[in-house]
């Protein structure tokens, strides 16, 4: 929890360095000088900071439960900016509109604000209409949000907060430095002057950026174009970061297993306890089927229950669902089915097993000892030839080691990340997306790689795109060797592959050009013989085709 804790401060300092956050710069710093308080500057970060934190709340309830589209709260923070900006280029128009309004309490509060006597509560509408901008601006807060959020409401806003006090200190920083800069200046400091006049332009159109989701196509250029800390900030995040395999721990320092709680279902095994377990080493795995990283693992968790089983080996792969139709138990049956997995799986369906470990990864491993202890732990992909060796180290094991897989998935230097496709976590969207239906028109080409459009009518809600009609296409601009799509529809309803500069898809899933869906899976599209760094991968799908992210190889 700690370096999670530090790893958000520093995420929240690098989010300050990003593209998307450095054109909102001058207007937190214009908005700091020009005005008598000192406590300015602390004044917009610390709104900035609640603002964040109140717009979690609101995007969670209201797409959750009241299906309120996100992008209200980008057109009304966009407005706010717009009319302190307004409020900034003409001083004493408020004045007028709300002597000739009197019952307009909204230009009676942008007057107020704008009187030398209010200038903090300027300050804090200032910082509380960026606070929905900088939502987006961070792999950090898109995964504390998507990951840790939904299984631990507490913890993920812990997070949240630690990662705002790191973009507040940041923020802060930049503006006193700015605010010294410009007050030595003297003019600059005028608040008629024509540079405060200046920052009143440039708060006028970042609002109409925000208010028309422009920003977000200005965004992804930048993310693409303008060197950034983006991806190092990615490899901060827990479940990116390489599996870090401590040595094993001893048993007298070991702590003892959580029980297993709040299990819906068992799926190869009647109920179990840990109590059960006693004497065996057991091998917890927390994953969820439609995760390509739990999906390349899978292999190996099956090459070891059948090497080392007979030996004392248990294996519990605890199954806690990332969409919402990986609770449905069938759908889980059926994917434990096709991935050969013979060891017990668990349904965690509301992380109550997750919790009780205090666990925030997909996949994550807990290796446990004959006395319930857990003395060996690994989070994401990798270092199997280690996990190997405590495995066998525990059961005193001899003789020869598993036999390798063959038919593990490739990750490729370089590919395209993992891109979510619903409104609470989209990312690579050269179109604004809006909740509910929508016709997006013809089709159009992404404009650099990682970038995704859409043609046709489509619904969108906080999770998935649905395909309204058919012929609905979805392009992505694709890095790697191979692409997968979790999807689910109607059986037999198809989705048209068709790949750039290629004859052949080549998924595996693939018949001629042509996905047949069976199901709520990951489906398999494009396997070239070569990487790629900039193909256009055309969809076409049938009506009612949900898709929900791709993932890449």
């Amino acid at each position: 929890m700690l370096v999670t804790a530090f790893l958000s401060l520093v995420a929240g300092v690098l989010t300050v360095l990003a593209p998307c956050v450095l054109p909102f710069l001058p207007v937190i710093v214009g908005g700091s000088v020009g005005h008598g308080s000192k406590a300015r500057p602390y004044v917009i970060a610390a709104s900035l900071v609640g603002s964040l934190l109140l717009f979690t709340l609101l995007l969670k309830v209201t797409t959750a439960f009241l299906s309120i589209d996100p992008r209200v709260w980008a057109i009304g923070s966009g407005t706010l900016v717009v009319l302190l900006g307004l409020a900034m280029l003409f001083p004493g128009m408020w004045a007028r509109l709300s002597g000739a309004a009197r019952f307009d309490r909204a230009h009676h509060l942008l007057d107020k604000a704008r009187s030398q006597r209010s200038d903090l509560w300027s300050a804090v509408l200032t910082g509380a209409a960026l606070g929905p901008v900088f939502s987006s601006c961070s792999p950090t807060y898109a995964w504390v949000i998507a990951t840790v959020l939904p299984a631990s409401p507490a913890e993920g806003m812990f997070y949240l907060a630690i990662y705002c006090v790191g973009m507040a200190g940041a923020l802060l920083a930049i503006s006193l430095a700015g605010r010294r800069l410009i007050k030595k200046l003297g003019w600059a400091a005028n608040p008629r002057g024509w540079f405060q006049r200046v920052i009143a332009v440039l708060f006028i159109a970042v609002g109409l950026l925000v208010a028309t989701g422009v920003d977000k196509n200005i965004q992804t250029w930048a993310v693409d174009k303008l060197p950034s800390l983006s991806s190092f900030e990615e490899k901060l995040i827990p479940g990116t970061l390489p599996g870090s395999a401590p040595a094993l721990e001893s048993s007298e320092n070991a702590a003892p297993a959580p029980e297993f709680t709040g299990i819906t279902e068992w799926i190869n095994s009647e109920p179990l306890t840990l109590e059960d377990l006693r004497g065996k080493v057991v091998l917890v795995d927390f994953w969820t089927y439609s995760c390509i990283n739990c999906v390349r693992t899978q292999p190996y968790l099956n090459s070891w229950y059948e090497r080392y089983h007979d030996s004392g080996l248990e294996i519990v792969g605890v199954h806690a669902p990332e969409f919402a139709f990986e609770k449905l138990p069938e759908n889980v049956r059926k994917a434990v089915e096709e991935a050969q997995i013979k060891y017990p799986v668990a349904l965690d369906n509301d992380f109550a097993t997750w919790r009780a470990y205090r666990n925030q990864y997909w996949p994550a491993k807990y290796l446990i000892d004959a006395e319930g202890k857990v003395r060996w732990t690994h989070f994401g992909e990798g270092d199997y030839e280690e996990a190997e060796a405590q495995i066998r180290a525990l059961l005193g094991e001899g003789g020869a080691a598993a036999r390798q897989p063959t038919d593990t998935l490739t990750h490729t230097r370089g590919q395209s990340p993992e891109t979510y496709l619903g409104t609470a976590r989209a990312m690579g969207n050269a179109q604004p997306l809006v909740a509910g239906e929508h016709d997006y028109g013809g089709p159009q080409e992404p404009a650099d790689t990682n970038q995704w459009t859409l043609a046709g009518k489509w619904s969108t809600d906080q999770e998935s795109l649905l395909a309204v009609s058919d012929g609905a296409q979805l392009r992505y601009r694709f890095a790697g060797k191979e692409m997968y799509l979790v999807a689910d529809g109607p059986v037999g309803a198809k989705i048209r592959v068709q790949v750039e500069g290629a004859s052949q898809p080549g998924g595996a899933d693939v018949v001629g050009d042509v996905v047949t869906i069976d199901g709520a899976r990951m489906y398999r599209l494009v396997r070239l013989p070569q990487a790629t760094y900039g193909s256009t991968v055309t969809l076409t799908f049938d009506k009612d085709i949900r898709a929900n992210a791709f993932t890449f190889g």
